[in-house]
């Protein structure tokens, strides 16, 4: 392994100055930071619900075990283990499903409504409205 040679580091703000942002305020296009935070924590919520639903769901498929009778423990052990893992799955793909759409829902009301109001001002034509 090659080891670091000593040194001065050389500056990524002198080296590129034509890519520095020296304005003091963000950029106009950027989301603010309630929203950032918003969508933050939704996004752990759907991560917390889909863990919720996967461990639910494999804990459910363990009660209820197909009858097999393998020669080998080992097998078995694997059988138990893939049966435990796709019914974990498939609980925990449902239950973000349902997560996305009952966080989506709301969603497409607020840009549907906003549209709407934009439209009723007058300030674009929409494929839906009257000639």
């Amino acid at each position: 392994m090659r080891s670091r040679t000593p040194g001065p580091v050389p500056d990524v703000f002198e080296a590129f100055p034509d890519r520095v942002d020296h304005g003091g305020g963000r950029a106009a296009d950027a989301p603010s930071v309630g929203t950032v935070a918003r969508s933050a924590g939704v996004t752990v919520g759907l991560m917390v619900l889909t863990g919720i639903g996967f461990v639910s769901g494999a804990w459910l498929a363990s009660l209820a075990t197909p009858d097999l009778a393998w020669t080998n423990p080992l097998w078995e052990g694997l059988a138990f283990l893939l049966w435990c893992a796709t019914w974990g799955a498939l609980a925990a793909v449902t239950l973000l499903a349902v997560g996305v759409v009952a966080v989506g829902l709301p969603w497409v009301r607020r840009q549907r409504g906003a549209r709407g109001r934009s439209a009723h001002r007058g300030s674009r034509a929409t494929s839906t409205s009257a000639p």
